[in-house]
């Protein structure tokens, strides 16, 4: 019922080889979740190491939005990759800084800020 009221919309485009920007819009919680977590699984599939989150056009996440992008950041770390998290709403980027999410998941304002900070050699795993 609430995936009818609040669908979420995710378009997929690729920056670079190695470079996923996902433009996320609608409601991240329990019920459309996993849209996002296929969307990052078949990129994961493809070989994309890095994934920029655009969260702009979320208005609301709960847990278990924030459990994928936890997800996908244990698993990017691995090849290495990153995650970044761009321009959430007052109100996600709140519950981002509550819970510590932004502490290990980097957040920036822009696509551009997020694509400089995948390029930068600190940024990659040791």
């Amino acid at each position: 019922m609430s995936v009818a009221q609040n669908p979420l919309s995710v378009e997929v485009t690729l920056i670079r080889e190695d470079v996923a920007l996902f433009a996320v819009e609608g409601y991240l919680d329990v019920d459309t979740a996993t849209e996002l977590q296929a969307h990052l699984a078949n990129q994961l599939h493809h070989g994309r190491r890095h994934f920029l989150l655009d969260l702009t056009g979320v208005p609301f996440m709960d847990s278990s939005g924030m459990n994928i992008i936890l997800r996908v950041y244990q698993e990017v770390r691995e090849r290495p990759g990153s995650v970044h998290i761009i321009a959430p709403v007052p109100a996600v980027r709140r519950i981002l800084d509550l819970t510590g999410v932004s502490l290990t998941v980097p957040v920036s304002d822009t696509t551009e800020e997020a694509l400089a900070r995948v390029d930068e050699p600190a940024a990659r795993p040791e």
